[in-house]
């Protein structure tokens, strides 16, 4: 596809800020690639900037228009953005007359660009008078703002990326960065690679990934890092390991510092925090000899009721060791969002003002009041986000804004959230996404732009400013964020927001900096588009930006020097556990996820890594309660409960439980949201949530013992039975099933017909095991009346049986014509072991030999010819009769029809189309039938058999009032419309589809057994249909949609075909999705294909590899570790055990961490451990 345009952008997930190029094709097509030139990312993406392409084009989920209702019992309506501005302004300025401008406040996030954040607190502290204006930053920042201001001065990260790479020793504490900040774990491990001496300390109660290039890893317990950090601080000064050059001549409070850190023993410290003396010796030992030291860390510090006291605790040895200011040195916060530092630079939260200044400070607030020609600033703090749902709660906060952020899921005790939210007078919730599950909540639901769709600015970790282009339109009526704050604050009658332009905005920004720490005064819009990025300050406009700051080493102090902070609580002051809840939950981010999924959970790809909520849990605590991997657990403490599975290892200390906290509702059900659990506490001096500490008690999930009838005997009912015995052996199984013998492949009865297989072969399940899987089997039984009140069913021998869930699997029949006359000899179905009996006794009867037997099958599709191919093979001459054009017309297009034609007609079959049976008459002739076609052709045989389709057996769930409509109507978790009776199998309707194939019937079983068991997180997404063709000799299959509409540019084929070769391949893609395939003549792409199209995994680069050619690439095995590439744990054991035991090689023969490079920490502990296998 050739390329019309492309954008230099960068990625709008995490702080890193990696320069993107999006190229944009003829066809409005898009695709991302990392910016080579770019000095953050050197042209790396991770998985989640790789696929960003995939969200900007993503349109299912949009809000397109303005929504609104006019009181809370009204519904959502559409209305025109001046109804609902005009709507909003009335409410916002009645509220205020009444109440008072604190009644109402902001909500907003780091990732608004900087322009819609200045907006935002210009017309909140300005102009309606209150500071109420909070930010998710609040969540993951604060802490650490506070902790620079303290130490520094001012809110500023001193280093730059670059100082990765001169740095000799790096302390990561309370960060993952190889799953949450990867672009720059791939610097760090490329450096230590290059620099084999380069120290790493990780500090944290699990064994990250990041734990994978770690010289030394202090696996303390949760809550003890300020005691850790002064028991380091104590040892640097005891072994004299500290510039003491630096500590007198530029900094303040050093004897204060030496006297608290030598209160505590080592010995003591180290017994306290939960690790070995050596190990706390050590690591001072390695930030003593380092010639660079960088400290890194991030929310493992700052969500936390004393963030602020492990922020200053950790900067404390910076300044100990003279590590700032100075290339390869100094603390570095690594920032969770990819604009909080822009926020903080227009005083993007309640206790902050623009430019930096102080809203402590009259003069400041004067000047910024009078350069926006507003009214007086408040003194006084606003709510921040935590507050201002308390505030909500109480009923002091009357009216919320909120702008690009998802609280009812990011919050701490999200109950609480939901419960603030509905007493609210009045929510506006300004988004892009309606899987927001805070949109729910909206009195007035305003349609934003999103990424791509609109231009504005952001700053990254390192204080590096970069503008995004837009370069698509925003859907619907959908408008940037800056513009409709503008439009919200012309229709409040406010003067200074007569903006035309974004560029105005950020114009004006930069001026009120001139002159302060942050002065990006030199700074424009054309700048920044002609030059490229740059680090502030930038005072003129012909600077080059500051990639390090404090060189002077004058800080942002009265005194210019820095000063060291003798944090007010050492002990970990978080929720206390008890004997109820012993454990402590730690919640964070997985690699693949960002913040609520309302775009990261919408790319396939990144779902194949970890797509469900679960619990990490320590092999003691996991035995301690009678738990094995995977058991459904029940985490509950005072404020809620959750249900999902355990994950068991000795990753993470024995005590502490880890949930991730991406995870929202899931068909209305909260079962998988951490923040359900999480407390109210936060800093008293940041504010910042303690996201990573409470308690919670963890047992196994369990349900009452319950009576389970399943009726019918097929595939979907074995499979349940299977399932279910699988996890539960107490509650009762009975089983009825219409036929004598249950239990058995019909898939195969072609070849028992043909006896190339024995009924034993197809029987699923030997004598006795039923007995062993106490299962009560009620044989050539049937059920004739269910009674849903009583919960009872009645069979054809009058008996009646309670259930407490019935299962209904009664499958299909076959389709005859009304005047088959199947009572007469010679006439057949083949749809049980009775018909295939009767045929096979019938030809036997005939006493011919199979050459002069004759047998007329009706259908051409997959059950006919499979039965025609089967008798063919013995020898017995057949004829296919099909009513439509070509073979199997429904699961083929017509190339592959044409070709299995001539393949069918080359073994001797005869075959007639466009043709019907007319009537069947017997002949003189014992066991033989004249059979007279529409077209006037009479054929004479000894058998007709009727293959032409199938009926869902579902008159006795109509005759007890489920809903039905082609079949019985089911939801997600198999259930009909009565909750205790689920459907499944070819009578199971899900989302207007009927899925009549063993494969659907066994995933819909398995879903709905595990739901029974308690499992809400499995849910049925529909199956893939597939058509396997088993004939000697020729391999043909079909899989998914093979057809698509006319006209509909979103779709496209790739064809390769060999026809000389019988070789023919078609696949259809759409939205870079394989959704249907066809294959003749090879088909060893099967498994992978039907893997592509069943996941709706976006193809990628993959595509190449996949549909030009035949693919060398083998389907994923085991759990998925590289998303990149689709690899799996078991493709890594494959290779590894083949002799692959160098880690780039392993890495260059399976596709892992070729790509984003973010599971190069999963690929070396699995090499690690199999190697390790190897020589025990």
């Amino acid at each position: 596809m050739s390329i019309s345009k492309s954008y230099k952008t960068t990625c709008s997930y995490c702080g890193v800020g990696c320069g993107i190029i999006v190229d944009k094709n003829h066809d409005g097509t898009l695709k991302v690639k990392g910016d080579t030139d770019h000095p953050t990312n050197k042209g790396m993406l991770c998985s989640k900037g790789m696929n960003l392409h995939y969200v900007a084009q993503d349109m299912s989920d949009r809000i397109k228009y303005p929504e609104m209702r006019w009181s809370k019992n009204h519904p959502m309506k559409k209305v025109s953005w001046d109804t609902g501005l005009d709507r909003a302004a009335s409410v916002f300025k009645s509220i205020i007359k009444k109440h008072g401008p604190d009644s109402v406040g902001f909500y907003v996030s780091g990732q608004c660009l900087t322009e819609e954040y200045y907006l935002v607190n210009k017309l909140t502290k300005g102009f309606i008078g209150t500071n109420n204006v909070d930010t998710n930053s609040r969540l993951c920042m604060s802490s650490a703002v506070v902790g620079y201001k303290k130490t520094l001065g001012d809110d500023n990260v001193p280093i730059a990326y670059d100082d990765i790479e001169i740095a000799d020793t790096f302390l990561i504490t309370g960060a993952n960065p190889a799953w949450c900040h990867p672009i720059l774990f791939r610097r760090l491990e490329k450096h230590k690679e290059e620099n084999p001496n380069t120290r790493i300390i990780v500090v944290d109660p699990r064994k990250t990934q990041t734990c994978a290039i770690a010289d030394l890893h202090l696996q303390i317990l949760p809550g003890t890092d300020v005691v850790l950090n002064n028991a380091i601080a104590k040892r640097l000064i005891d072994k004299k390991r500290v510039d003491s050059k630096f500590i007198k001549e530029h900094t303040n409070n050093y004897e204060a510092l030496k006297k608290a850190v030598s209160e505590t023993s080592l010995a003591d410290a180290a017994k306290i925090c939960g690790i070995s003396l050596s190990d706390l010796k050590l690591a001072a030992q390695y930030i003593g000899n380092a010639k660079g030291f960088i400290s890194m860390w991030t929310m493992g510090l700052n969500q936390s009721v004393i963030g602020v006291d492990k922020n200053v605790s950790l900067l404390n040895i910076s300044l100990l060791t003279g590590h700032i200011g100075k290339p390869g040195s100094g603390p570095f916060s690594l920032t969770g969002q990819p604009n909080a530092m822009g926020g903080r630079e227009v005083g993007g939260m309640a206790n902050l003002l623009a430019a930096h200044k102080n809203l402590a400070s009259a003069k400041d607030r004067q000047d910024v009041a009078e350069f926006w020609g507003s009214n007086p600033i408040s003194e006084k703090p606003g709510l921040t986000a935590t507050e201002m749902f308390d505030a909500l709660d109480s009923g002091k906060l009357k009216a919320i804004w909120i702008i690009c952020t998802n609280p009812v899921v990011s919050l701490p005790d999200s109950n609480k959230i939901e419960r603030a939210l509905k007493k609210a007078k009045f929510v506006v919730v300004q988004d892009i996404s309606h899987n927001s599950e805070t949109a729910e909540f909206a009195d007035l639901l305003l349609p934003a732009a999103g990424w791509l769709e609109k231009e504005g600015t952001m700053t990254n970790s390192e204080r590096r400013v970069s503008y995004l282009p837009k370069g698509i339109e925003a859907p619907g009526e959908a408008l940037p964020d800056a513009e409709i704050l503008w439009k919200f604050a012309q229709k409040m009658d406010f003067p200074g927001f007569n903006y035309k332009t974004v560029s105005e905005v950020y114009d004006e920004h930069c001026l009120l900096t001139k002159g302060t720490n942050i002065d990006v005064s030199g700074l424009s819009h054309a700048r920044l588009i002609d030059e490229g990025t740059m680090q502030w300050p930038v005072p003129h406009n012909t600077h080059k930006g500051t990639p390090r700051l404090y060189t002077d080493l004058k800080f942002d102090t009265p005194t210019e020097r820095a000063a060291f902070n003798i944090p007010t609580n050492t002990e970990n002051k978080s929720e206390q556990t008890s004997s109820t809840y012993p454990l402590i939950l730690n919640t964070g981010r997985i690699r693949d996820q960002w913040h609520t999924r309302t775009k990261t959970g919408k790319v396939q790809r990144l779902l194949t890594h970890i797509e469900k909520p679960y619990l990490e849990m320590n092999g003691v605590d996991a035995h301690n309660r009678n738990l094995k991997e995977g058991d459904i657990v029940v985490v509950k403490n005072t404020r809620g409960e959750v249900r999902v599975t355990v994950q068991i290892n000795y990753d993470i200390r024995k005590g502490v439980v880890f949930m991730p906290m991406h995870f929202g509702k899931l068909l209305n059900s909260d079962h998988g949201r951490a923040n359900n659990l999480t407390n109210n506490l936060i800093d008293p001096v940041s504010k910042e949530p303690d996201f990573k500490y409470c308690a919670v008690q963890v047992s196994k999930y369990k349900k009452e013992k319950q009576k389970i009838c399943v009726i019918g005997g097929g595939a979907a009912a074995y499979r349940f039975v299977q399932t279910y015995r699988e996890n539960n052996e107490a509650d009762e199984l009975e089983v009825f099933s219409l036929e004598p013998t249950p239990f058995y492949n019909r898939v195969l009865l072609p070849e028992y017909v043909s006896e190339e297989m024995t009924w034993e072969e197809l029987q699923k399940i030997k004598k006795g095991e039923l007995d062993k899987l106490k299962v009560k089997l009620h044989a050539s039984t049937s059920i004739e009346a269910i009674n849903r009140e009583n919960k009872t069913i009645t069979d054809n021998h009058g008996v009646v049986h309670e259930y407490d869930v019935l299962i209904m699997a009664t499958g299909s029949r076959a389709f005859v014509p009304q005047d088959a006359q199947l009572d007469l000899p010679g006439r057949f179905t083949m749809r049980n072991k009775a018909d295939a009996d009767g045929l096979k006794n019938y030809l036997d009867q005939t006493g011919l030999p199979f050459n002069q037997q004759h047998v007329v099958i009706v259908g051409g599709g997959l059950l006919g010819l499979e039965l025609a191919a089967a008798l063919n093979k013995r020898g017995v001459n057949i004829t296919v009769v099909q009513r439509a054009p070509r073979l199997m017309e429904r699961q083929l297009d017509r190339v592959a029809s044409r070709l299995l034609a001539q393949d069918v007609q080359e073994r001797g079959i005869q075959i007639y189309f466009d043709n019907e049976v007319n009537t069947v008459f017997e002949d003189d002739e014992i066991n033989s039938l004249s059979i007279n076609l529409k077209t006037g052709k009479t054929i004479t045989a000894n058998a007709i058999v009727y293959a032409i389709g199938t009926i869902p057996n579902i008159e006795l769930a109509r005759s007890c009032k489920l809903a039905a409509q082609r079949g019985v109507v089911v939801n997600q978790y198999l259930q009909t419309s009565d909750p205790n009776i689920f459907a499944m199998g070819e009578i199971a309707q899900f989302n207007n589809n009927l899925f009549g194939i063993t494969s659907a019937a066994e995933q819909q079983a398995d879903i709905a057994a595990k739901f029974i068991l308690g499992d809400l997180n499995s849910t049925y997404k529909g199956s893939v249909l597939m058509n396997i063709l088993k004939f000697e000799d020729l391999d043909l299959c079909s899989i998914g949609n093979i057809e698509y509409p006319e006209n509909d540019p979103s779709y496209q084929e790739i064809l390769l075909m060999d026809v000389s070769k019988s070789f023919y391949k078609r696949c259809i893609v759409k939205d870079d999705k394989l959704v249907g395939a066809v294959m003749m003549g090879d088909k060893s792409e099967f498994a992978e294909f039907k893997s592509l199209i069943e996941d709706r995994t976006e193809l990628s680069d993959k595509r190449e590899e996949l549909l030009r050619g035949q693919s060398n690439s083998a389907p994923v095995i085991g759990k998925l570790i590289c998303s990149c590439s689709q690899v799996g744990e078991g493709n890594l054991e494959e290779a590894i055990n083949g002799g692959c035991t160098e880690f780039t090689a392993l890495c260059k023969s399976t596709g892992a961490g070729l790509g984003c490079g973010s599971c190069k920490p999963e690929v070396r502990d699995i090499l690690k451990e199999v190697t390790q296998t190897q020589l025990a």
